[in-house]
């Protein structure tokens, strides 16, 4: 059974939606960000960078004593190792699932959050003149889609 520290956020959902895909049972344990969950002691245990989404395997890839897993890139990378779905092994296919979940988790994620927190701190007067992290948040997004565009596999 793996535990996942969630709340429904893009990086929680992508998890959820992994151990969905993978056929994996899993408990939700909430970390309502809103509230400052992410910050708790406990919690920073599991993620000390205070973020979530974080899994906790009972019964990990290999046996032992649970493992302890943060960022959703790398827990997506460990749930279809473990699992063997989403994840070849030979070398080239391998290493095109890998650089677009870095590209992902380096890339799109960041910049579209970035771009949407933006565009809400401009409807407050408070906040100043943000046409300049506007325009670039934008231009990154509308990068990170050219690249996503489809393509052959290698």
């Amino acid at each position: 059974m793996i535990d996942l520290y969630y709340w429904p956020t893009p990086n929680g959902w992508k998890v959820a939606i992994m151990l969905e895909e993978c056929g994996i049972p899993y408990s939700i344990k909430p970390v309502n960000i809103g509230r400052g969950d992410q910050l708790s002691p406990s919690f920073l245990r599991l993620s000390p960078n205070g973020r979530m989404p974080a899994i906790v395997d009972h019964e990990p890839l290999g046996g032992g004593s649970p493992i302890t897993i943060f960022e959703s890139g790398a827990i997506m990378m460990y749930l279809a190792e473990k699992t063997g779905k989403f994840w070849p092994q030979e070398p080239h296919l391998k290493y095109e699932v890998s650089q677009w979940i870095l590209w992902q988790a380096a890339n799109q994620g960041p910049k579209f959050g970035e771009q949407g927190f933006f565009q809400r701190s401009a409807k407050d007067a408070k906040n100043g003149d943000l046409s300049f992290p506007l325009l670039r948040f934008q231009q990154r997004g509308a990068s990170s889609l050219r690249c996503a565009e489809p393509r052959p596999l290698q």
